[in-house]
């Protein structure tokens, strides 16, 4: 069997000159390699996977020996990590991170799996020695130059045919990279599909030449940002990917970054500008920390246990169990925006002790203040608000309590005609406009943000606090601190509202089971 194969030339001449040592299994690497694609069920057959050798592919340690002398370069085989790759090529993302369950509810979900990424593979040749063995001959894959720039791989004879195996321990294929892509295809597994995989051959390819592409591919490469992951979920934008917000996280955290776009870019919004959308930026709270508030607050599914209020874009309303708030996501960021609008301006009319602490302490954000910018006491380097832990405690509390009260408040009857995405300006605009106009929805927001002003959103950086308050204020440091300003907030609120808001404040802390 023949299969058509590109030679890549890819040497520079001063890589001549670097040191190349045969006896530490670093000789002189080919100036080229090829790139071909092999269907993955003969490919499984030529392919030996040698891996780190701290345990056997049993499971059953091995002898002892030096690590120097363990010439394997893979990890050890994650079955689990296999099937993870068989259920993506069955269909795709998100189809194949859901559960068992979610499957079953979603099978429009599913897509293809393609697996475009090439293996990188190395061609054993008759001079390989691999700890004292040589192949035999007839077991090999010989490349040959068919015309100007052409060339194929000459495989062993009935190397097709699924009996075949070499004759000795070498296999004419040695795997770099990519064994769990090929590993996922096997023992029954989509082998009688027509599935081919590209690959990347290198020729005679040293061992310790094979060890270092392995890390530079796996190891080096550095990991980008969850900021900047989320960014790119503008690419994937399509109706069927948003709209079903009940549904799997995928959908929700697409519909989270949309709204923190909403958020950051909004001129109305007070976090027009303020939020970092490709990482960390001092002074701003992450892209990728909005969008985990969000999917734990506006946007979360119900939880079947009783044990958290749903999410108001999220969950069926539980005074409506089977039914889901149908506002647009223009809507959904105009609340938004409107509910940060209103707590910026109690913040900045608000004489409370914590808040002018926090001015008194901050003189560069009173100048800034001053000229027309935001209230340090909201916006300053002292004030939690400015902080992850801040944003999630705001979000997740006005979520329970707006999702409590959506009945009451006649959230369903705010109808537009259009549905526009979150990131329209207009349209969110029009929709802030709306909201303050409608009575039961500007009274409970304007209740909410004036109760939430009065609570301590001082963090323990503040200079001039006591022990006490310093100590107090640690609590909302580090991972405890989202549980913690969460908890606090509802239980302030529950000391200084009344009426309709306060019984629900109180059937939250009881949902949480939080201890006054």
């Amino acid at each position: 069997m023949r299969i058509p194969a590109l030679r890549v030339n890819q040497w520079l001449t001063q890589w001549d000159r670097f040191l190349y040592r045969p006896g530490a299994r670093q000789s002189k690497p080919l100036p080229y390699f090829y790139i071909s694609s092999i269907p993955v069920a003969i490919l499984r057959r030529l392919s030996g996977v040698p891996r780190r050798g701290i345990e056997n592919p049993t499971g059953q340690q091995q002898a002892a020996g030096p690590r120097k002398e363990d010439i394997g370069i893979q990890r050890g085989f994650e079955e689990g990590r296999a099937r993870d790759i068989r259920s993506f090529v069955r269909a795709g993302y998100p189809w194949a991170s859901l559960g068992t369950r979610e499957k079953e509810e979603y099978p429009d979900l599913r897509k293809p799996g393609w697996l475009p990424t090439a293996l990188v593979l190395n061609i054993v040749k008759p001079e390989t020695v691999r700890v004292d063995v040589r192949p035999f001959a007839e077991d090999l894959i010989r490349v040959e130059k068919t015309g100007p720039g052409k060339f194929e791989l000459v495989l062993p004879k009935e190397a097709e045919t699924s009996e075949w195996q070499p004759t000795g321990d070498l296999y004419p294929l040695e795997v770099i990279d990519g064994q769990h892509r090929l590993l996922a295809f096997g023992e029954g597994e989509l082998e009688d599909e027509d599935f081919d995989l590209p690959v990347i051959l290198f020729e005679d390819l040293d061992i310790s030449w094979q060890a270092y592409l392995f890390w530079t591919i796996n190891i080096t490469p550095k990991r980008i940002s969850p900021s900047l992951a989320y960014d790119l979920y503008p690419l994937l934008r399509t109706e069927d990917w948003l709209e079903p917000v009940p549904g799997p996280l995928a959908y929700r955290e697409a519909r989270a970054q949309e709204l923190t776009e909403a958020l950051w870019m909004n001129p109305e919004s007070p976090w027009n500008g303020r939020i970092s959308m490709l990482g960390r930026e001092r002074g701003k709270v992450s892209q990728a920390a909005f969008v985990r508030s969000l999917t734990l607050s506006f946007v979360r599914r119900s939880d079947p246990r009783g044990q958290q209020p749903g999410g108001l874009f999220g969950s069926p309303l539980s005074e409506r169990p089977s039914f889901v708030l149908s506002w647009s996501r223009a809507q959904q960021a105009a609340y938004l925006i409107y509910l940060w609008s209103e707590l910026e301006r109690e913040i900045s009319e608000s004489d409370a002790a914590w808040a002018q602490h926090v001015r008194d302490r901050t003189e560069t954000d009173l100048i800034d203040m001053l000229e027309g910018k935001r209230d340090p006491a909201f916006a300053g380097r002292y004030s939690l608000l400015s902080t992850d832990q801040g944003v999630r405690g705001f979000l997740q509390v006005s979520n329970d309590l707006s999702f409590e009260l959506a009945g009451q408040l006649r959230l369903s009857s705010w109808l537009r005609d259009r549905a526009s995405e979150a990131t329209n300006e207009v349209e969110v605009s029009e929709g802030i406009l709306e909201l303050r106009s409608r009575h039961e929805i500007s009274a409970f927001v304007r209740e909410l943000c004036r109760a939430t002003a009065q609570f301590d959103w001082r963090s323990m950086a503040t200079p001039g606090l006591t022990e006490d308050e310093k100590n107090r204020q640690a609590l909302y440091r580090a991972g405890t601190g989202y549980r913690e300003v969460r908890r606090n907030l509802l239980l302030h609120l529950s000391r200084v509202t009344g009426g309709r808001i306060k019984g629900k404040v109180d059937r939250v802390i009881r949902i949480l089971k939080y201890e006054r």
